[in-house]
This record gives C-alpha cells, structure tokens and sequence, in this order.
C-alpha cells in the first residue's frame, strides 16, 4: 500500500479550502439578475400585461429562467432589430455579453436567490398601461371578431375623442384586449373637414369600420405615434407634443391577424396631455414607394426611395421602418446639401413581427435642402419562410399584408428659417 507523506495529509485540506475560496459564486437573483431583467425586461413582462407572463420578482424570473436563458441566447430578446453602430437610439434594451453571461451563470447554477434584502426596489406598473392611468380613453364604438383561421385583415375605424379646446399630447399607449390578435395600430389625425368625408362613406363591416380602399381618399394631417407587437408606448420628447384641435377625429387603422381560435378585439388607445402648451409642435412625415414590383422567384430584389426636399430646418427624433412579409433588409440616411450623409437606422435581418419605432440617441438637425434616402431588399423565393404564397406570385406595393412596402415614418419638428 503506498503511504501518503504526513506533510501532504495535512495540506490536502487547506487545498481544498483555497479552491472554494478562489471559485468564482454564482450570480444570484437579487444582486446581479433582478437589475438587469428590471431594467431591460420588466416594461413588457410585468403587471402591465403586454407581455405573456412577468419576470418581476424571483419566483416569476425562476419559472421562466429556462426561456429567458434560451432567446437571450438566440438574441430574440429583448426584441431590437436596429443594426448597432448605424444611428444611436435612446432606451435600447439590448443586453451586453456581461449580462448575457450572468444570466447563463445563474441558470447554470440552479437559479439562486441570494439574500433577498439585496434586491433593488420592485418595480410598479399600472396593468395594462406602462405610463399610468390616461388621461383619456377611446376605443371604436364596437368590438371587432376576429375568424380563426382568415389570416391577416386591416379595418379603420373612425373615433371622435370629442376634443373642445386646443390639446397638446405628450405621449400615446395601445393597448390591445388580447394578446396575439393585433399586428399594428395606426392612428392617424383628421381635420374637422376630412371627419365629415368619412362619415358619409358607408360601413363594410358590421363593426362600423372600413376596408383601407374604402378610406384612401381620406388625408389624415398627422400620426399620434404608432404601435407595434413589443413597442414601447410613445412618449413625445421634452419640449414637443402632438396637437389635436376642437372638431378633430382619430382614424384608427389596425392590422388584425387570427391567431388560430376566433377572437374578439376591441383596441383602446390611451391618451396623456401636457399641462402646459410645448415649444413645438411633433409631426410625422411619410415617405413611401408606391412602384415595388417583385418577381417571383427572386431571393434579393432592391428597391430606392427618396424623399422630397426639406424646404426648412428640421430636426429628426424618431423613425419607423415598415415592410411586409418579403422583407429582408432595410436602411435609411440623410444626404446633406454639401454631399455628405449621416446615418438614420439600419436593419440586417428584417422581422414584420417586430417592427419598432426607434428614437435617435441625439436629435438631429437637418438643413432645408437635406433629403432621405431609403432601400430595401425583399425575398420573394421558396425560400423565405415568410412568404405568403405558395408558389410565389408577382407583388406590388400595397397596403394588405400579402402586398409589400417600403414606409418610413419620420417623426420631427420644423422650425423657422
């Protein structure tokens, strides 16, 4: 038998008691998880109900700490689509490999609590409003059904918030009845004049609501944001509001999309008002391409788009892409009178299911004689899995989910020259 030196018998556990002290403890809820799941997570996975379950508190983040280790793994979550390093935006949710590794680090180690007094303050939401209770409430007249098994359809609603004075809107919240059922809302402002036009157009639908062709001959003078499956509500930055005078309607366009078992839907939009008038005015500039034309069988069509020149100064604070189905890529900029360009926002892996509206990290003021520049590329092969013809046909520009688009939102204030 071979003997052990009465030296190493003694050294054998103070050995082991220097591993336990030089390995690393794994993170634990409450000092290092909780932090980054409330800050990046928690608006959507809360009481707030925008998300399908909540991550707040460490009960919830261990039910779910399987999920959570896995789609931030894929980069699925937080859902953020903007290309880093192509514009810099405010609020983005994007988790750095240090906390990515955190999170592997405590799922990995059996999801610890850790001492529950080191736990930042638990974040309060109010269900089904991220910014607290509106200050008003509208909502079409009646619910819509949504079939089982249609697919995706687009009504418009026509709303009076029944406005008597001057309003100024410093932030907007959607907040569909069920989650699954709604694809976008838009909502777009009409004067006294164009209300009354749509008024006389007869209903399609038994919901008091139009198909889109009905309404195309009415001009909508402004967006009051916009909302979209993980969108954060809009919140008009300091110093600007959006202004919805007496006599003005809301025309509500919504995309629906069946979910598999019939629905009911009845979207409520959530209105918050400035005490005081803003310095100026947020309005929204559409820029889009009517002549996209995709052969099928094509995996990489590129399609332009320019907008028209500004005529004053401008400054830009937030920009929304929009595609369908066949999109792949989409990029903008601003080409500047002297030649130059300055980047706007750049999307590499285009998603329809997520399409967010994105606020620049710093306003940019833009020159009169500055112009965007828009391009995308779309799939319209087998190959995509999105598309939604089997096999694929020719698609134009239009407005169903099944047509294509090249949309931009730019939301900005002018100003004096």
């Amino acid at each position: 038998m071979m003997l052990v030196p009465r030296i190493w018998l003694v050294a054998l556990p103070a050995l082991a008691l220097v591993s336990q002290l030089s390995a690393p403890k794994p993170p634990t809820y409450a000092k290092e998880i909780a932090p980054v799941l409330n800050r990046h997570c928690a608006t959507c996975h809360s009481e707030s109900k925008v998300a399908p379950f909540s991550l707040v508190g460490y009960q919830n983040a261990r039910t779910h700490a399987a999920t959570v280790a896995r789609v931030v793994e894929l980069n699925y979550m937080p859902s953020w689509k903007a290309k880093a390093g192509y514009g810099e935006f405010k609020d983005c949710p994007t988790l750095s490999p240090a906390e990515k590794a955190l999170i592997a680090g405590w799922v990995k180690a059996g999801c610890p609590e850790g001492n529950p007094a080191d736990a930042p303050p638990t974040p309060t939401f109010t269900p089904g409003w991220r910014l607290g209770a509106p200050d008003l409430i509208v909502s079409p007249v009646k619910p819509t059904n949504i079939p089982a098994v249609r697919g995706d359809f687009y009504r418009d609603y026509l709303i009076d918030p029944h406005i008597t004075k001057p309003t100024w809107v410093r932030a907007v919240d959607f907040r569909p009845a069920n989650s699954g059922t709604v694809h976008h809302i838009s909502p777009g402002l009409l004067a006294k004049a164009e209300a009354e036009k749509c008024r006389k157009l007869k209903f399609d639908h038994d919901d008091d609501s139009w198909e889109l062709k009905t309404v195309d001959d009415i001009e909508s003078y402004n967006n009051l944001g916009f909302w979209s499956t993980g969108a954060p509500p809009f919140q008009s930055p300091e110093g600007t509001a959006f202004l919805i005078k007496p006599g003005d309607c809301i025309l509500l366009d919504v995309h629906y999309k069946a979910t598999g078992k019939p629905e009911v839907e009845q979207v409520k939009v959530g209105l918050y008002f400035c005490k005081e008038p803003p310095k100026d005015e947020m309005k929204v500039k559409i820029i889009s391409n009517n002549s996209v034309y995709l052969q099928p069988g094509e995996p990489n069509t590129r399609v332009y788009l320019i907008g028209q020149k500004y005529s004053k100064p401008t400054t830009i604070y937030a920009v929304w892409p929009h595609m369908h189905y066949l999109g792949r890529t989409f990029k903008a900029w601003v080409k500047y009178p002297a030649g130059y360009s300055k980047p706007l926002v750049c999307i590499d892996d285009w998603d329809p299911d997520w399409q967010l509206l994105y606020y620049l990290k710093q306003p940019m003021t833009v020159p009169a004689g500055a112009k965007i520049y828009v391009t995308g590329t779309y799939d319209n092969s087998r190959g995509n899995p999105r598309n939604p013809n089997t096999p694929p046909i020719v698609v134009e520009a239009g407005p169903s989910s099944k047509d294509e688009m090249l949309f931009f939102e730019v939301y900005e204030v002018t100003h004096k020259p």
